[in-house]
């Protein structure tokens, strides 16, 4: 039996090349490097987490 995706719901987005730079520099800032597409995920996550459209990290799920 195979094993289940960890993301199953896949998207394709554009970007312009300040933005694609700009996470290129961010991802660079951790250790290890995150891949680019775990680099947005993570971005995404920590911001939606902070207005509030996330739970936070730990919090029980509703």
């Amino acid at each position: 039996m195979p094993r289940p995706q960890l993301y199953p719901v896949k998207k394709v987005i554009g970007f312009d090349e300040a933005m694609l730079k700009a996470v290129d520099e961010w991802r660079r800032t951790r250790t290890p490097i995150p891949t680019v597409s775990d680099a947005i995920r993570q971005i995404l996550a920590k911001h939606l987490r902070q207005k509030g459209y996330m739970p936070k990290r730990g919090a029980a799920a509703e």
